[in-house]
């Protein structure tokens, strides 16, 4: 085995550990808040937390895939263009968050009116503020993942949060404290900041980072931004409509049955996200080389590794659906079957391969746009269309065939741009 590819096999391996804890955790998560509080409460959590994950994602900004390209290609070359580049998305995701908290504390009683689940309006300023810790805890990993610092991406992204979010939560049990949607949300806020503040800490101990009052907003940020939001606002909405339609068509304790399967059936695509914190930043690397020779190889590699590592998880989830739902508490059985359907959707993301980083990291984000401006509104749609007339079965298999046609459409736009098919891991380069 060469050098290189020994590297990038030790620096999954670590990430797929890390990732692992922090997947198990999310999970852990999921599991204790159902074993604690009831169908309904669980239900109102897990909503507020995917408004949370959905809203912070997107005040991004779509900025963690530039990061990650402009750190690993500049990275030990020059601060320059990374310290301007962070420091003009600090600001602006700041402002939009500002404008955001602004918009949805005018009009918080019209918007929790229209959400499906229960939400009181005093909470939704909070829930506001939570996304913001979120999107910068998420910024501050992608640019420790561009350093390829990727345990310590790893930690800041998952590890933190859910595992304190456990410990506190277990203490307070102990201590013979009950809990409610509400409270296990202020919970995770503290979590989160708690996570936003170590990311913060890691990158600005960097010797040559820095923060540039002045920065400006460049056409080529700008060009990348516009075109990285929309695919992120799409992803999103593939990922969150089903469950959202649960909330807008079904009870809260049907959002608790979806989001518990939903969440279980994406414990296999840890193996994606581990294998991509490592080789997103060496995407960039080659491609800005003109080594379109070891891009292939790279993605080759990749998706060797993320079949050879998910196929059993996925298998497990599809064999033995009933025993993992079981987990969450007898009730949470009737979920099985979504499990099976989500699962079916995953074991294809990860046998497509890491087309969606092949494509952004290659200077291809507007086919990537095209692509997820087609199975954005598709996963809405479906998501809407189906959980209205078949219920939670109708939102397993929305989510499960967006998420497929998303990542096939993707595979031939990288057969079409790079040469390659990411599907042929028995290719030769």
């Amino acid at each position: 085995m060469s050098k290189g590819k020994g590297n990038i096999l030790l620096s999954t391996i670590c990430a797929f550990v890390i990732r692992v804890f922090g997947s198990l955790g999310g999970f852990v998560l999921t599991l204790i808040v159902t074993k604690l509080v009831d169908s309904t409460h669980a239900g109102q959590f897990l909503f507020i937390l995917g408004l949370v994950l959905f809203g912070g994602n997107l005040l991004t900004l779509g900025s963690t895939n530039v990061l990650v390209k402009v750190i690993g290609a500049d990275f030990g070359l020059s601060w320059t263009r990374i310290n301007s580049t962070v420091s003009v998305i600090f600001k602006l995701v700041l402002l939009v968050s500002t404008l955001t908290l602004i918009i949805f504390s005018t009009i918080s009683e019209y918007i929790v009116s229209r959400l499906g689940v229960e939400i009181q309006s005093s909470v939704l300023p909070m829930i506001v503020m939570c996304m913001l810790l979120f999107s910068y805890q998420q910024i501050f990993s992608a640019m420790l993942q561009g350093k390829q610092q990727v345990i310590l991406g790893s930690i800041v992204q998952n590890i933190i949060v859910t595992f304190s979010f456990v410990i506190i939560l277990l203490l307070l049990e102990l201590c013979g404290t009950n809990q409610t949607g509400y409270s296990l949300f202020y919970i995770y806020l503290t979590c989160v900041g708690l996570a936003t503040l170590c990311g913060s800490l890691l990158w600005f101990k960097s010797k040559g980072s820095s923060f540039y009052l002045d920065a400006s907003f460049s056409q080529e940020l700008k060009v990348s931004l516009s075109s990285l939001f929309v695919i992120l606002l799409m992803n999103q909405c593939v990922m969150w409509a089903g469950q959202f339609a649960t909330a807008k068509y079904l009870s809260a304790a049907d959002v608790a049955f979806f989001a518990a399967s939903q969440r279980t059936a994406t414990l296999a695509s840890f193996v994606l996200i581990a294998v991509n914190l490592v080789v997103a930043p060496k995407f960039a690397q080659a491609f800005a080389k003109g080594n379109q020779l070891e891009v292939d190889k790279l993605s080759l590699l990749s998706s060797r590794l993320m079949i050879a590592l998910a196929v059993p998880v996925l298998a497990f989830m599809i064999f033995f659906p009933e025993f993992l739902m079981g987990l969450f508490g007898e009730e949470y059985k009737v979920a099985a079957p979504l499990l099976q359907i989500l699962a079916v959707g995953q074991f294809i993301n990860v046998i497509t391969g890491s087309v969606g980083f092949l494509l952004n990291m290659t200077g291809h984000e507007k086919d990537m746009r095209n692509v997820v401006l087609f199975s954005g509104p598709l996963a809405i749609a479906l998501a809407f269309g189906l959980t209205s007339h078949f219920g939670l079965m109708g939102a397993a298999y929305a989510t499960a065939i967006s998420v497929a046609t998303q990542n096939l459409l993707a595979v031939w736009m990288v057969k079409k741009r790079l040469g390659f098919n990411t599907l042929n891991v028995f290719r030769k380069v």
